[in-house]
């Protein structure tokens, strides 16, 4: 969990990091200056709030290590009088160092996860280490949805897999969930709870008060046995009391004959 402050300074650092909340430096004659986005997770006013915002990502991150990797040399704190375009007297905790392009994609990433995440159009140092975050290869953003939770919101984060091509391709997916309170966040992974099957995450939505994952998964497939069974699931996430209340509903569809002709019909 975050310590009890650090959501609000969340909310002081974007503020302090806005348009709205002073003007900007006028930027120095573009040489060995290159214009680039900042991908931010927070910050605070001195280095050892900074440095409790860092902490607290170093947590949370340990939870979608395997789909999202960040360059070398970061995370880290960069004070504002250090970049042309960021506030000086203010330290980011900085995620990666873009092009226009690739930062709007991780942005996305990134707001998924931490709805307080920004990013800024700044001027780099050509010569300084620029890496950009990306997503770990066969790992791709499935969508994302906020819900109404008691004492703050419930955000899932969707990430989908896929190995091989064609009917042979195996899917995968997971679910990352941040109950986000006032004064802490709690963060929980949810995947497809058996092994060797194939399991493709259809859709992702929120509703009033609660996130549903319709899943679509075989079990077993061709690859276990001579039929392949297709199920679906739907899984009900929502957090009434504060406390992350998990459902799922698994109905079987059809099957599938794994010895047929390529023009069969498959089962009923």
């Amino acid at each position: 969990m975050m310590p009890g402050r650090m959501r609000l300074l969340f909310l002081v650092v974007v503020w302090l990091l806005s348009p709205r909340a002073a003007a900007q430096p006028e930027l120095p004659p573009i040489g060995s200056l290159g214009e680039r986005t900042l991908l931010m997770w927070g910050g605070g006013r001195t280095r050892e709030e900074a440095e409790s915002v860092l902490s607290s990502y170093q947590e949370r991150a340990e939870s979608w290590a395997r789909v999202v990797e960040l360059g070398p040399g970061f995370p880290r704190i960069i004070e504002g009088s250090e970049v042309p375009g960021l506030r000086p007297g203010t330290h980011a905790v900085v995620l990666g160092v873009c092009d226009r392009a690739s930062g709007a994609e991780m942005a996305k990433v990134f707001k998924a996860l931490e709805p307080l995440a920004t990013t800024r159009w700044v001027m780099w140092e050509e010569g300084e280490p620029r890496a950009c975050p990306a997503m770990v290869p066969g790992w791709s953003l499935g969508g994302s949805a906020r819900v109404w939770a008691k004492g703050g919101s419930l955000v899932a984060t969707l990430f989908r897999s896929i190995e091989g091509e064609g009917a042979g391709a195996r899917h995968g997916w997971l679910l990352v969930l941040g109950l986000l309170g006032k004064e802490d966040v709690t963060t929980t992974v949810v995947e497809p709870p058996e092994e060797g099957i194939s399991s493709e995450a259809k859709r992702l939505k929120g509703g009033r008060n609660e996130v549903v994952l319709e899943e679509w998964l075989t079990d077993p497939t061709c690859d276990t046995g001579p039929r392949a069974e297709l199920h679906a699931r739907t899984w009900t996430f929502s957090a009434p009391r504060g406390e992350l209340v998990t459902k799922q509903v698994k109905k079987p569809l059809r099957h599938e004959d794994c010895a047929r002709a390529p023009d069969e019909a498959p089962g009923d």
